[in-house]
């Protein structure tokens, strides 16, 4: 295969490198009430308005060429199919010292089996060796990020002391994507956890 004059790959149909990433399913009554925190927080603390108000659970963010998506969704659905459906709860608020507030998950145990078994796989979850994806240690839904120091410490003063109450049942994910320098995402695809047997995923990979 000829690269060209500049050596550079993604220039080449199929090796452009998207973003992704993995996120639970929210019902849409949950994501309105989250959104509304979203919204008030901003208002709250004359905020510029964001573009995009999107509520996200990852499990996983990752980076990947566009023509192994086809093998990364074969392999995601093996897997996840394989997931039984599970309680998630949110509690209360938490922060990032100095620049984010946000809802921590308190049922922490069954999002970390999660990202074991993403980690069995984490092979197609990268472009190269040089661009790992990132496996969040704790899993939250951010209220707001790159919060200014002064507007942070105002801001934290007033969520330390303030209560938030939300559950749900985690039974699909979602498999975002977008072009680099985009704002907003594009559901890939989508899979149900449906606790099927799953075979060895890795000797299968490659029949899809």
């Amino acid at each position: 295969m000829e690269i060209n004059q500049y050596g550079n790959l993604q220039t080449l149909p199929g090796y452009q490198v998207y973003e992704y990433q993995l996120v639970l399913v929210l019902p849409e009554a949950l994501k309105d009430k989250l959104r509304k925190v979203k919204a008030r927080f901003f208002d709250q603390f004359n905020l510029p308005a964001v573009s995009s108000m999107a509520v996200l659970l990852p499990l996983v963010k990752f980076k990947q060429r566009q023509l192994l998506e086809q093998k990364l969704r074969y392999a995601l659905n093996q897997l996840i199919t394989g997931w039984r459906p599970f309680t998630v709860n949110l509690k209360d608020y938490a922060a990032q010292p100095s620049h984010s507030i946000y809802i921590p998950v308190t049922s922490k145990h069954k999002l970390q089996d999660c990202v074991r078994s993403l980690k069995t796989i984490q092979q197609f979850l990268r472009p190269d060796k040089e661009q790992q994806p990132f496996f969040p240690i704790e899993h939250q839904v951010v209220v707001a990020s790159r919060l200014k120091p002064a507007v942070f410490e105002k801001a934290w003063q007033v969520y330390a002391h303030r209560q938030f109450s939300g559950q749900f049942q985690a039974d699909a994910a979602l498999l975002l994507k977008r072009k680099s320098g985009d704002i907003h995402w594009q559901i890939a695809q989508r899979f149900e956890f449906r606790n099927l047997p799953v075979g060895t995923v890795q000797a299968s990979l490659f029949e899809a």
